[in-house]
């Protein structure tokens, strides 16, 4: 009887399931792909071989213990069938592998919340600059409404800066993240036409 096997035995009920609550069934699990990945290997091997082996490299990580576990503080019975309790303290098979996608998905959530920070402070300069821009467009109209009611007619240079100071207000937004320099520019512009059309009235 191979290792494994006696394992298998010592482990599970009469009717030949496992301890409910204990990882038993994911070792066992583990250690039959082990079997499977070594017989792809050397398939001559005897099967008690690919058991044992298997056994060995799936409890201890291919290493093979000179002396028992906790030998230096007396052998307890624990130590002998609770074979479940050290899997569950060193994560082996399928539990460690469902941390290893837990911790994933902690960075996952983590990178998407800095993500969703930034983007919300993005917004938050996208909601000011439209804010902006439309007091512009405001100030724009009302100067533009005033000089045709003193006019009663609008010549087409007033017109044309008009239309270029509704032109650049546009680009300020799809322009915004060009540059301070060049959004210093166009503030100056705006504020040099605003107050052409200021002294047209």
């Amino acid at each position: 009887m191979s290792l494994l096997a006696l394992w298998i035995k010592s482990h599970s009920g009469k009717d030949g399931t496992f301890l409910p609550g204990t990882v038993i069934e994911d070792f066992v699990d583990d250690a039959q792909a082990k079997i499977e990945m070594l017989k792809t290997v050397d398939p001559t091997k005897p099967e008690q071989e690919l058991e044992n082996a298997a056994f060995e490299d799936t409890m201890h990580g291919g290493q093979i213990l000179v002396r028992p576990v906790r030998y230096g503080l007396g052998v307890r019975k624990s130590d002998v069938y609770g074979v479940h309790g050290v899997l569950r303290k060193q994560g082996y098979g399928k539990v460690r592998e469902r941390t290893v996608v837990m911790e994933s998905v902690k960075e996952d959530v983590s990178a998407l919340s800095k993500k969703n920070e930034t983007l919300e402070k993005e917004n938050g300069k996208l909601q000011a600059q439209v804010k902006e821009n439309s007091f512009l467009l405001t100030t724009l109209i009302g100067q533009f409404a005033q000089l045709v009611g003193h006019t009663g007619t609008a010549s087409t240079e007033s017109l044309r800066l008009a239309q270029e100071v509704l032109s650049m207000s546009h680009n300020r937004i799809v322009q915004r993240d060009k540059g301070a320099t060049k959004e210093r520019s166009n503030l100056d512009h705006l504020s040099f036409l605003l107050a052409t059309m200021n002294n047209r009235l």
